[in-house]
Order: structure tokens, then C-alpha cells, then sequence
């Protein structure tokens, strides 16, 4: 049996990345790099602690910091204490020590990459109050290196605790559309001092990272090309002036990616996953009102020059999360988070 300790601690360390990831994605946030950093290397720690209490048979005692004891006359002795914190609970090993443990298993262990994007990510969250994400140079590195540390995260706690993601339908932090040229190129001009000492320590981090083969991932590289000519199952991507965003757009007749379920699907998705669930005018309403976002559903018409004409509506899973709030899971496990019971 699995003991319950390690597998709050795991509950804590999910909700923690997701915490990150969800900021992240938010781009309208401010400080959410740095906020990432803060929240993924949290993740990890307590991933790390988990996996060594899983390690020594559900015993946190291998976690705990300890002291020599001082003789009378102020010199070390041979014994050691518990190491207490300012309000007296024992005090824990840091980051540094639980991979250093961890990466000394037999098995289910990390390894170089890992542990390089991890000091990577410390790098981010250390550096945060004096110049992280005020230049276009860093913030590229910055993306890159969380992105790998979320594919490791979810590649360690799928492999050490059987833990998915696939219920939330995590996504890829997204890229941010850097269109100022300028300013790249007056950073690969004239780097400020910091920033050029700090990319330094990213590459040479990179480089030992690379040096062996490895699962793991230091850091994650994204490219996006505008294709000129059109090809089957592509999305057309429109510029629409200098200052502005990217817009993307579909085809009226083609469903785009991601918009697999139907209403039938949807619903069966539903009557799953909920205890309280029912096909009743809450249902209906909730699932209407979400209907008017287009993240969540696409109308396709059988004429698309005619809106007058028959619909068959398509739903991304993600709409699931928005249920979520109002209707309680089936067989709510550790990592279930509470859930609203849904009123008619």
C-alpha cells in the first residue's frame, strides 16, 4: 500500500505546477515569469521530497536537517540534533540536497539535464528582482528553460507516481510573438553587463546538460514559420499591421484542431466523470452560456455562405474544467481538488 504521507506532498507539488503553468499562460499578467520560476521550482522540491520519502518506505525522517551538538566549552561534538525552524517544526533539506539524493537511485532517478534546468530555474527566481524579463534575450532563455522544466516535471511524476495530467488538459507555455527587431538587434549590440553574465551561465549550464544522453530536457526550443502556400489542415496566420498582434483564422467549413468532441461526446464526457450530473436545465444553460466562447465551441454550418442553414456544433475538452465548477467528480482521489456541487 502506498503510504499517504509521500502522496500529499505529491498532491501538493501537482498543484503547485499547475499554479505555474496557469500564470504563465496568463500573458495579460505582469511578473508571470517570475511567478512561474517561483511556483515550478516549489514543484519540484516537493516532487523531490516525495520521491525520497517513497524511496525510505514512508519515513520524512531522511528529509530532515540535523546539527552537531556543542560541548560546554563551545567545541563540536560527535552527536547531532534535529535542526528546528524559528517555530519549531524540524527543518527539511534544501533543493540542491534532494536532487543530489534522488540522483544517486538505482532507479526512477534524475540526471544531469534535469538537474542543469532545475539550477537554471533557480537562476530565474533568484535573479527576479534586479533584470529577469526586462530584456528580449533573456526573456527567449527564460521561456525555453521553463518549458523544459514542465516536460521534466510531467515526465517524473508520471514515471515515480503514476500521475497524469490528462484530465486538466495541460498546455504548452505559450511563446511570446517578440515583432520589435529593433530591439533584438540592440541587445545583440550592446548587452548590459548583467544580462550578458547571465546568458553566459545559462550556456555553459546548457553545454554540460548536453554532454550526455538523457530523457530529460534542459530547455525546450519553439519555432513558428509563416507558410506562404496553403496545405491541408493548416491555419491561415494574418499580420494585420505592425503594432499588432498575431491573428489567426480557420477555414468556415474546416473544424479546427483540437475541436474533437461533439454534443453526444460531450455529454456522455460529463455523465463520466460527475456524481451529480443530469441532462437537466442547469446542463443546458451552462453548457449554452459556454457554447458563446470560442475557445470552447465552433459552429460549423452544412452551407457556410448561409448562417441560416443546418449547424453541428464541435467542443474542445477543455471545456470540461469549466463543469468543473459546478458539478463534484466520480471517486474523488488525492489528487481530485474539491469540487462545488452543482444546484438546479
Amino acid at each position: 500500500m502506498p503510504h499517504a504521507g509521500y502522496l500529499k506532498i505529491v498532491s501538493k507539488s501537482r498543484a503547485a505546477c499547475i499554479a505555474a503553468v496557469e500564470i504563465y499562460n496568463r500573458t495579460v499578467v505582469q511578473y508571470r515569469e517570475e511567478t512561474f520560476a517561483i511556483l515550478m521550482v516549489n514543484a519540484w522540491e516537493l516532487l523531490l521530497k516525495a520521491r525520497i520519502i517513497q524511496e525510505n518506505m514512508g519515513k520524512h525522517s531522511r528529509l530532515y536537517e540535523y546539527q552537531y551538538r556543542k560541548k560546554k566549552d563551545g567545541s563540536k561534538s560527535k552527536f547531532k540534533d534535529l535542526k528546528l525552524t524559528r517555530s519549531g517544526s524540524p527543518m527539511t533539506i534544501g533543493l540542491d540536497h534532494c536532487c543530489n539524493i534522488v540522483a544517486g537511485y538505482a532507479n526512477n532517478r534524475i540526471d544531469v539535464a534535469c538537474i542543469k534546468n532545475l539550477q537554471a530555474l533557480v537562476e530565474v527566481r533568484d535573479n527576479a528582482t534586479h533584470f529577469i524579463n526586462q530584456d528580449i534575450a533573456i526573456r527567449k532563455v527564460v521561456t525555453e528553460v521553463s518549458l523544459g522544466s514542465v516536460k521534466n516535471y510531467v515526465i517524473a511524476i508520471q514515471k515515480w507516481f503514476n500521475v497524469s495530467f490528462s484530465d486538466l488538459n495541460i498546455s504548452l507555455i505559450p511563446i511570446s510573438f517578440e515583432l520589435d527587431q529593433d530591439g533584438i538587434e540592440a541587445v545583440a549590440k550592446k548587452p548590459a553587463v548583467a544580462v550578458s553574465r547571465f546568458l553566459a551561465h545559462m550556456q555553459s549550464m546548457k553545454q554540460e546538460a548536453h554532454a550526455f544522453e538523457s530523457e530529460y530536457a534542459f530547455s525546450v526550443r519553439v519555432e513558428f514559420d509563416l507558410i506562404k502556400n496553403k496545405a491541408d489542415g493548416a491555419v491561415k496566420a494574418t499580420l494585420v499591421r505592425d503594432d499588432a498582434d498575431l491573428t489567426l483564422g480557420v477555414d468556415d467549413d474546416r473544424v479546427p484542431a483540437g475541436f474533437t468532441w461533439d454534443y453526444k461526446t460531450l455529454t456522455d464526457r460529463l455523465v463520466e466523470r460527475y456524481d451529480n450530473f443530469s441532462q437537466n436545465p442547469l446542463y443546458h444553460k451552462i453548457r449554452k452560456t459556454l457554447e458563446g466562447d470560442k475557445k470552447f465551441c465552433f459552429v460549423r454550418y452544412l452551407d457556410p455562405k448561409k448562417k441560416s442553414s443546418s449547424i453541428k456544433r464541435f467542443y474542445n475538452p477543455n471545456i470540461i474544467q469549466e463543469f468543473d465548477k459546478s458539478y463534484v467528480k466520480r471517486g474523488s482521489t488525492l489528487f481530485d481538488n474539491p469540487q462545488t456541487t452543482a444546484k438546479a
